[in-house]
């Protein structure tokens, strides 16, 4: 059964920014060798409640259908957008 450990802990530490917990840890191993792809893995990390507490404003674009815009774009774009 192969070991998905380091790709799982490199996602917990890219998008949710912490280190994985040994239950967490366990749980994607277990549903990688039944089949879950890589990129399953990364989108349910990213429409997870900790991720949206985390990035709000990411999590909210992505509800909407839409793309995050970058850190600090977005804003600077409304702002010019609400003085016009």
């Amino acid at each position: 059964m192969p070991d998905f450990s380091p790709i799982i802990a490199q996602a917990y530490e890219r998008i949710l920014g912490r280190a994985p917990d040994p239950g967490g840890l366990a749980s994607w191993n277990r549903a990688m060798n039944d089949g879950l792809t890589e990129a399953g893995m990364r989108e349910a990390f990213v429409r997870s409640a900790e991720y949206a507490q985390k990035h709000p404003d990411r999590a909210s674009a992505r509800a909407r259908g839409r793309r995050a815009p970058p850190s600090g774009r977005g804003k600077a774009r409304s702002r010019a957008r609400s003085r016009k």
